[in-house]
Parts: structure tokens; C-alpha cells; sequence
């Protein structure tokens, strides 16, 4: 076994801790056993370990028969295993693993849990068991007054007979359930519904004293949420000074709330002392992962309402899970009949569904279903925006499509420039800079405020697929910086340091207000020193001294995954000549959203077809796991 683990570990199969953890489960296991347990129990904990380190929850033991051991990637080391144990079938499998003592079926604690054929880490499994338990909490129905919620939603939305308007759909149905999930992509207007919603809810209450929290999983869309919110209530008129009074003043990192060791603190709350609130708003839900939402749920009161918005098409969180994009699964189901009329009467509209009466009563029914809208109608871009259909086009897997939108010429916020070879490098890397120079001269000759030196570099940003290589943000970078410099665009010294540098943050530091991902320029202070001047909500400027920035890059150029959260007017998508595993549709749909007017995209066909094929799936039983409570529609109206 060992020759077996050293070829796994060459291949990049799996690393030293994969190995460790599997060697460590095996320690209590003789090297005499009969049945190859030992053997079995270091395949089975390795592949796990390296599934979990790659964003899975679980290992489905489907994945360790002989024919899909390493996705099929190398029959060679597969056959050698093969003759090591043997061609073990499933059921094979689910009878070694659990004659094993570091293997149960969550009855007990041990290392590993096997259920419904997958193997999870004891800590996943148990992560996800509280989830599902929470969107199947059986939890009282709305008990806000019928005629109130008719009149305030015609009051925030009158009604429109020439189309659906669906923010009132998702509006009604953020006030009236538990558990509410809204599922949109940029443009279609979810952070004006989050406002609606808090207004709906505060409008609809008899109370004075609703408690409301607003979070995002990082600090940046943490900020964004707390601006927009503030732009969007602020415009609705209907508010006194009550419901005012009861508004979120910003919104939070989940690391906030949890009061976890990355603000230093003590955790605030316990089974016995739970967070008591009316209302949890969590923006950005996409991206965070099992065990982040695991730890909330655990903290919350069952009565809280909370509500989950994201984009179900973005990149996964970075840590294991999807829980966001598993629960969006539901989509594919029809509301309750029960919810189809509350809907109807709450809002005046019809549903484009199909009809109850003849095909409902063989459908299946859960409440988590009754709390999701899934908005498509995009308010940013027309019907003839390039980026949108591309956008679209990623989505479904069409990359004839997308090649047909990027070569056609006929929509003028889309341009493809074919990059093979040097000459096309340089010349990306020259055009990449060059859209700085109108900022960087703009700087050098006007006496701009700070805020619109900050607002106009926003307006344009370069995103990379990598960080590292040619291709990759770090080289990038380096080069717009020199390219700048020797047309006298900006001034470099030995410090790296000049007026206009943007920098991204790389570190949180709480007690600055500063976190990873926020972006901000060094410019001239009143004394004629440099600092660092980063956008507040409400077009507020936070100044910092160079001195107390916590770690951080020039930022020309940055990751796609560090612009998630963020739209610019001008994107620049910097793809690698070769394909990679990170290359996926997720990172490609991800990317082109960022841009509200214009995109220029530097790749070549055969990359962004291999991107568009490349579909990421997370490995979970959550979706089966809330599966088992759906129930049939005779029982749901009785």
C-alpha cells in the first residue's frame, strides 16, 4: 500500500495530510487482517480528505468502485488497487467500512459516518444534519394580518397588469416565511427587494421593537449591502419615524455575529442563550460555506426569520459546501396549492404554472419550496446587451453561442481579442494599462476630490483567473506598473509606493475597518504624505496611514474570486492560454457579471469552450436529506 500511497501523492491525488489522516484511522487495525480492512480504510480516508480539501462534504462510495476510483483519470494506479483489494462493489464497500471502528452510522461519535452510501468527516456530517434540520423546522405560520399585507405591498409596488412584477412576489414572499431564499444574478434587482422587504415587514407589524440584522460573509459585501440599503430605503416614502427607528444602521460580517476568533472575541451565544431576533437578512448566501451556516443555525431562535438572497450561478464559498446552490435544487418544484393562492391574493398576480387542478395533486410538497422565488427579469442590462446573453449563454452551456456573441461584432459591450503567442501578450498587457491612463492623467492635472479620484478608478478593473504566471494577477500587475512608468504615468521609487497606486487589502484589521478585499488608492494627504484612501458607505472616505495597512498588493489587476461582490463599468477578463482546473463555468459567468457597460475578454476558443464544459459539482446529501421531509399534497392541505 505504501508504493500506492507514493504514486497517489506524485500524481497530486493526494497530499501528506490526506495520507497522515488515513494512517491515523488505521492505527487500530492489525496489518494481518483478513479482509484487506486496513488497506481499504487508507484508500477510502485519503480520498475523502482530498474531496473535502477540494470543496465536497462527502465522499459518495460510488467513487471508490474500481471504475470511477480518480474520476477515471488513471486506470493504471486503479488496477493496481484493484488487485490490491479486489473489485469491491458498493455494497461491498458499505460492509468493510462499517466493520470498522473508526467508521459509524452517526449513532456514535468516530472519525468517519457512512450514510445513505456516503462518507463523511464525523464534523461535516454532523454540519449538515443541522442544516437540514433547520429549513425543515416546523415552525408557526404568518401570522401577520391578510388585509395588511395586500395593502402594504400595493403601497410599495401598485400593481402593473401588463407583466408580473416578481420583486413583489419575492416581497410577499419574504414577509410571509420562515425561511426564505431569493436567487438572482446581477441586474435583476435583489438588493432594492432586501429594502422592500425590511420596509414590508416593518409597515406590516404592530411592533415598535422588531429586532433586524443585516450580514454578508466578508467585509466588502458587508459594506456594498450597508450602501445600497441605505440608498434604497431611503427612497421609499411610506416609512415614519417608527419604522425608522427600527432600521439596521449597517450591515455585518457572519464572522461578526458568530463573534468568532477573527475579531477576538469570546462566542457570544450558546444552546442555552440564543440569538433572539425578528429578522436575518444574509446577502451574498453563495458563498458561505456548510459549516459557516451550521454555526449561525445553531445560534439563532427557530422563530427568526431569515432570509437568504445570492446568485445560485456564482462561484462556490471557498470553504466546503454549497448549501446556497443545493437548496436552489428546489426551484424545480411547484409551490404548494395552498401558497399558489396566498401568492394570488397577496399580490393580484397569476403564476405562469401549471395548472393545479389537473397535475398538483401528483407533485410533491415541502415549505422550504413555498419560501424560494427565483427572479430572471435583469433591470440593468436590455434584451440587446451582449453581456447579458453571454452571460446567459454561459449558463446553459452554450459555448457556440458564446463564441457567436464574442466573434459576431454586432454588440458593442462585448470584445474578444484572440491572445496566442507574444505579440498578442504584449499588446494585452499594453491595452490592459493603458485604460488607467485617463485616471492616472486625470490625477495629475485636476484638482479632483478624493471621492471621485476613488469612484473614477473604480470605474474600470483587469480580472485574472490566476494569481500566479504570465496570465496571473502578481505578473500583471507588475508589468501595468511598468508600462505606466515609462510613460511617465506614474512615478515608481524603491518603496513601491506612488500617488495613484491602488492597492486591495489582503488581511482583515477590525480595528481599522478594513477588510480582505477592499481596494484603495494612495494619494497626497493635506501634510503632502502619502496615505490610503478607501470608499465608505454614503461616499464617505476612510483615510490610513501607510504605516498601519495591514498586508497587501497593487491591485490593476485582480482575482476573479476577489471581485465576487463588486461591479465595475469596465471589465478587462484576463484568461490563460492554457486550460487549468480552476477554468470553470462558475469563474467564466462570474466574471462576466462583474460589468454593468462594457466587457473586453482576452482568451482563445478552445480555453473558453473547456471553461464553459467544466461544470463544478460539490458532493453533499443535503438536498436528499431535506428530500426525505417532502410530503404529498393531500397531506400538505389537511
Amino acid at each position: 500500500m505504501k508504493d500506492i500511497t507514493k504514486r497517489a501523492l506524485k500524481l497530486g491525488l493526494w497530499n501528506t495530510l490526506d495520507i497522515q489522516f488515513s494512517d491515523m484511522l488505521t492505527l487500530p487495525i492489525s496489518d494481518n487482517n483478513r479482509y484487506n480492512i486496513k488497506e481499504a480504510l487508507i484508500l477510502a480516508g485519503a480520498t475523502l480528505s482530498a474531496h473535502v480539501r477540494f470543496g465536497h462534504v462527502c465522499l459518495p462510495l460510488c467513487l471508490i468502485t474500481f471504475d470511477r476510483l480518480f474520476q477515471g483519470n488513471h486506470p493504471e494506479l486503479a488496477y493496481v488497487i484493484h488487485k490490491k483489494l479486489g473489485k469491491l462493489s458498493i455494497d461491498d464497500w458499505q460492509e468493510l467500512l462499517l466493520s470498522c471502528s473508526a467508521v459509524s452510522d452517526g449513532s456514535e461519535v468516530t472519525p468517519l459516518v457512512l450514510e445513505n452510501k456516503r462518507l463523511y468527516l464525523y464534523h461535516m456530517w454532523k454540519d449538515e444534519c443541522i442544516v437540514a434540520q433547520f429549513f425543515n423546522y416546523k415552525y408557526q405560520s404568518n401570522i401577520l394580518k391578510k388585509e395588511k399585507i395586500i395593502s402594504v405591498l400595493n403601497q410599495l409596488f401598485p400593481i402593473i397588469y401588463t407583466e408580473i412584477d416578481w420583486h413583489k412576489i419575492a416581497t410577499a414572499i419574504g414577509i410571509t416565511h420562515q425561511r426564505a431564499l431569493i436567487s438572482g444574478g446581477p441586474g435583476t434587482g435583489k438588493t432594492s427587494i432586501i429594502a422592500k422587504i425590511v420596509a414590508a415587514l416593518l409597515l406590516c407589524s404592530n411592533r415598535n421593537d422588531l429586532k433586524i440584522k443585516m450580514i454578508a460573509p466578508t467585509g466588502k459585501a458587508a459594506t456594498l449591502l450597508t450602501e445600497y440599503f441605505k440608498i434604497n430605503i431611503n427612497n421609499i416614502l411610506q416609512l415614519d419615524k417608527t419604522c425608522l427607528h427600527n432600521l439596521p444602521e449597517k450591515a455585518t460580517t457572519l464572522h461578526s455575529l458568530l463573534g468568532t476568533q477573527l475579531y477576538n472575541q469570546n462566542i457570544q451565544y450558546d444552546c442555552l442563550n440564543l440569538m433572539h431576533l425578528d429578522l436575518l437578512v444574509i446577502d451574498e448566501a453563495s458563498m458561505v460555506s456548510l459549516s459557516m451556516f451550521a454555526q449561525l443555525f445553531l445560534i439563532l431562535s427557530p422563530q427568526t426569520r431569515v432570509i437568504f438572497f445570492g446568485d445560485q450561478y456564482q462561484l462556490y464559498p471557498v470553504e466546503p459546501g454549497s448549501v446556497f446552490k443545493d437548496i436552489c435544487q428546489f426551484a424545480s418544484f411547484q409551490y404548494s396549492y395552498k401558497r399558489y393562492q396566498e401568492i394570488v391574493t397577496f399580490t393580484g398576480y397569476e403564476l405562469p404554472i401549471v395548472s393545479y387542478s389537473e397535475s398538483f395533486t401528483h407533485c410533491n410538497y415541502n415549505s422550504i419550496i413555498d419560501g424560494m422565488c427565483i427572479l430572471k427579469k435583469n433591470y440593468r442590462f436590455s434584451e440587446r446587451s451582449g453581456i447579458s446573453q453571454l452571460a446567459d449563454a454561459i449558463n446553459l452551456g452554450d459555448y457556440n453561442r458564446v463564441l457567436s456573441l464574442l466573434t459576431s461584432n454586432t454588440h458593442k459591450d462585448l470584445y474578444y481579442i484572440y491572445v496566442v503567442g507574444k505579440e498578442s501578450y504584449v499588446n494585452m498587457i499594453v491595452n490592459c494599462a493603458m485604460e488607467y491612463s485617463n485616471y492616472l492623467q486625470k490625477l495629475q492635472h485636476t484638482q479632483m476630490s478624493k471621492i471621485n479620484i476613488l469612484e473614477f478608478f473604480n470605474h474600470y478593473r483587469i480580472l485574472c483567473a490566476l494569481r500566479d504566471g504570465p496570465f496571473g494577477v502578481i505578473r500583471i500587475n507588475y508589468y501595468i506598473e511598468k508600462i505606466l512608468s515609462e510613460k511617465g504615468l506614474i512615478k515608481l521609487n524603491n518603496s513601491g509606493n506612488y500617488i495613484g497606486r491602488p492597492i486591495i487589502i489582503l488581511r482583515n484589521k477590525p480595528s481599522l475597518g478594513l477588510c480582505n478585499g477592499d481596494v484603495g488608492v494612495l494619494l497626497l494627504n493635506d501634510q503632502n504624505k502619502l496615505s490610503a484612501y478607501f470608499i465608505l458607505p454614503e461616499d464617505k472616505v476612510k483615510v490610513v496611514q501607510l504605516y498601519q495597512l495591514p498586508e497587501h498588493e497593487t491591485c490593476f489587476a485582480m482575482t476573479i474570486h476577489k471581485s465576487q461582490g463588486s461591479e465595475f463599468k469596465y471589465i478587462a477578463i484576463v484568461l490563460p492560454n492554457k486550460h487549468t482546473p480552476i477554468l470553470t463555468r462558475e469563474l467564466l459567468y462570474t466574471a462576466v457579471t462583474r460589468s454593468r457597460q462594457c466587457l473586453f475578454l482576452y482568451a482563445t476558443d478552445h480555453v473558453i469552450i473547456h471553461s464553459i464544459n467544466l461544470v463544478t459539482k460539490r458532493y453533499s446529501g443535503l438536498y436528499d436529506r431535506i428530500k426525505e421531509h417532502v410530503i404529498s399534497y393531500d397531506d400538505a392541505i389537511n
